[in-house]
């Protein structure tokens, strides 16, 4: 199925959405609030998967690595391949956050 609208014409229906609403000033901030948004949505998301395997075993990922050594079952070895790679899933939205509200006009 295709599409003859573009992501770009999408993102800016939204934004102009938004200023007509009068929840931005601009299409810009818009924008900026959408692309925030989304990030912070990443975040939250990767926050609460770590925090379910945190309590799930008792652990960080570092003292979980540690009692898995030599003996893990697969579950085991699932779910800290899924911790290891939300971790870093996290780091990286953590700094795409940290860039948008560095680049951000003022």
């Amino acid at each position: 199925m295709s599409y003859s609208v573009s992501p770009a014409d999408i993102l800016t229906t939204m934004a102009e959405s938004l200023v007509a609403q009068q929840r931005c000033a601009s299409i810009e901030e818009a924008l900026w609030e959408l692309a925030l948004s989304a990030v912070q949505s990443k975040i939250t998301y990767y926050r609460r998967r770590i925090s379910r395997l945190k309590r799930k075993y008792a652990a960080d990922l570092e003292a979980f690595t540690a009692r898995l050594q030599g003996r893990a079952t697969p579950v085991e070895e699932d779910d800290w391949f899924a911790w290891r790679s939300a971790e870093r899933m996290l780091t990286d939205w953590q700094q795409a956050y940290r860039d948008l509200v560095n680049a951000r006009p003022r």
